[in-house]
């Protein structure tokens, strides 16, 4: 980063200015005391000068930033002084609150004596003073009849969706605890049932391999170095694991402040950098840096990346990317899971699929991003991000000092004004663009261009590849198209039909259409034929008011009913469940629990399908036939 050294003429017009004040009081105090007025005045304003010609002679411009290693880090609350209500605005947001330690003020889950059964095993959560306890299975029990175990609960990771419990064992190691807090839903969830993947007997499944150093470290947390201690082996016993601030703080988007801090003490030079505008080369600031520099800063926690070893201290393993700095540098992108896994050396760099693989658990088949964490990846395949060499950026539709702490959105940015910023031509045709009445659902752009592709958190969210609705898409691929999201009620051939007459290229289908993608509902087909990340997409689709709208309710209950009757993925019978509610509201499904036994789960959905005995849209028939067609692999999802 480059900066200007201080220019001659702003100096000078401030000393004529001051000169002029000078000679001004200097003739004021020699009318009113004669010559000793003019000696003292001298005196008096003799040592302002001197002390502000001092400040400003230490405080001149450097032409370049500070070698950021060597900085030292600030907390957050350094910068509050300075910068009050940036630091409130970033204090609201969940950046701020992704790590922390296990205290009365940071637990959000209920510890006064709650319990969570599981598959016949109990778990206890407990409170003395101010430590938190999870009694739960041993890890290292066996059999039916498993030993319980204490554990204290010593750090927090989320407060926004779920929040985890973390467990350090005595070597530096924070251990994931197998059950977590559903804040939206505010009860105790097992670990099985909170991220997407099969039902599974082994009570530790998702926590025996996730510790904190290892998975959460450098995306949760403000200049992380793991410190791995190692043995004579050179195995890993243990961590002397480090980060600046737990949590996303001021530094992982302005660099370490040490030496800002330092240097704008002296008020001079405060002074000068306000009236000049030049940038401080002491912090860096996002807006004021390439496109592609500034989304790099995003890209490090919102994409996908493997650390280049040779760029990494692998005895730290300090994270080397600061803000300001080329990411790739640092780190590798990577669009498939097979990537990833080249990149990391466990796979042959010859081994590389052409497209994801079919159990991805990261990617669509067409390389869109199925999971949160990967935003970056959607927009940089998108061809408004045109690689970064566009106007769009993160900033684009995202602020982090703003008022909404929930999606850091910048007003307006959830209508249409947030394409208008590019596509301002559309704004007096709307629903010429959208075939949509101008004020419906299917007019709002991010509903078309940005589905709720994604899934994470218990939840779907929207894609970040902004691309147009297109049919091929969803053949072959398992991503459910944006059309058949909200139109669940209609086929792939309705779709196809509607799609030629407004893009015939949106209409083209890489093969002919089958009978049944021609006349059975999509939302039933996807269901009944697809994997369970176009399941837990479809489900949750159910839950959305524009397409319950569009597709009708009557039918829902007795489908989804039907549905999650032998669904093996907890997280798929969740939202459609949710789903259910939004619908005919709690009561209904009270006694329904998504993650109870199998044989009590049957007991419950018949007393549920016997409430709900409206007309099938598919027949059982039907439904057996396009059931035996599933593609079910195991896969995961663990975002």
């Amino acid at each position: 980063m480059h900066v200007v050294a201080l220019r001659l003429d702003a100096r000078q017009n401030r000393m004529l200015a001051l000169l002029i004040v000078t000679i001004l009081l200097l003739l004021q105090l020699t009318r009113v005391f004669g010559l000793r007025g003019t000696f003292v005045g001298l005196i008096l304003l003799t040592l302002p000068v001197i002390g502000w010609q001092f400040l400003q002679s230490s405080s001149a411009y450097t032409t370049d930033s500070p070698k950021w290693d060597k900085v030292a880090s600030v907390s957050s609350q350094s910068c509050a002084k300075c910068h009050p209500d940036h630091y409130e605005s970033w204090y609201r947001t969940y950046h701020r609150t992704m790590t922390r330690e296990a205290t009365p003020e940071n637990v959000t889950g209920d510890f006064q004596n709650a319990t969570h059964d599981y598959q016949g095993f109990q778990t206890r959560f407990t409170r003395r003073g101010d430590a938190f306890y999870m009694e739960t299975v041993d890890p290292n029990s066996r059999g039916s009849a498993p030993q319980s175990m204490s554990f204290r609960v010593d750090r927090l990771v989320g407060s926004h969706w779920i929040q985890e419990c973390l467990h350090q064992d005595g070597t530096g190691r924070y251990l994931r605890l197998p059950v977590l807090y559903h804040i939206a839903e505010k009860r105790w969830v097992h670990t099985n049932g909170a991220f997407l993947a099969p039902d599974t007997d082994d009570f530790w499944d998702k926590c025996r391999h996730a510790t904190w150093n290892d998975t959460c470290l450098y995306c949760h947390n403000t200049e992380p170095a793991k410190n791995p201690q190692t043995n004579l082996q050179n195995r890993t016993v243990g961590y002397k694991t480090t980060v600046s601030e737990l949590g996303i703080s001021c530094a992982a988007c302005h660099g370490p402040g040490g030496e800002h801090v330092a240097q704008n003490v002296n008020l001079a030079r405060r002074f000068s950098l306000q009236r000049s505008g030049d940038a401080d080369p002491t912090i860096v600031h996002p807006e004021r840096l390439s496109v592609a520099r500034r989304d790099d800063i995003c890209a490090r926690c919102h994409g996908a990346t493997v650390p280049r070893s040779e760029t990494w201290n692998l005895r730290t393993q300090r994270d080397p990317f600061f803000p300001g700095m080329e990411l790739t540098k640092f780190n590798q992108m990577f669009w498939s899971e097979a990537e990833q896994a080249i990149h990391a050396g466990i796979r042959p760099r010859n081994d590389k699929p052409s497209r994801p693989e079919p159990t991805d658990g990261r990617f669509w088949g067409d390389g869109t991003p199925l999971t949160t964490a990967l935003e970056y990846n959607g927009m940089a395949l998108s061809a408004c991000y045109q690689n970064g060499h566009g106007n769009m950026s993160c900033l684009t539709c995202h602020q982090m000092h703003g008022d909404d702490p929930n999606f850091m959105l910048k007003p307006k940015m959830l209508t249409n004004d947030a394409c208008f910023q590019c596509h301002n031509d559309y704004r007096d045709r709307v629903a010429e663009h959208t075939h949509h009445s101008a004020n419906s659902a299917g007019s709002l752009c991010s509903n078309c261009h940005m589905p709720h592709q994604v899934y994470s958190l218990m939840t779907t969210h929207r894609s970040h590849r902004i691309q147009n609705p297109d049919l091929a898409d969803s053949i072959d691929t398992g991503k459910p198209n944006a059309c058949n999201l909200c139109h669940l009620d209609r086929s792939l051939g309705w779709t196809k039909e509607q799609l030629a007459t407004w893009s015939p290229r949106a209409a083209k289908v890489p093969r002919p259409l089958t009978d049944d993608e021609q006349n059975i509902p999509s939302a039933v087909l996807m269901m009944a034929q697809g994997d369970a990340r176009t399941r837990v997409i479809v489900a949750g689709a159910f839950s959305n008011p524009a397409a319950q709208q569009a597709s009708g309710v009557d039918w829902v209950a007795p489908f989804l009913l039907r549905e999650i009757e032998d669904e093996r993925y907890p997280a798929v019978r969740y939202l459609a469940l949710r789903s259910l509610r939004t619908i005919h509201g709690e009561s209904p499904f009270a006694g329904y629990d998504y993650l109870g036994k199998p044989n009590v789960r049957m007991t419950q959905l018949a007393k549920l399908r016997s409430q709900f005995a409206n007309p099938q849209r598919i027949d059982d028939a039907i439904w057996k036939r396009l059931k035996q067609q599933r593609t079910d692999p195991d896969l995961t999802v663990n975002e």
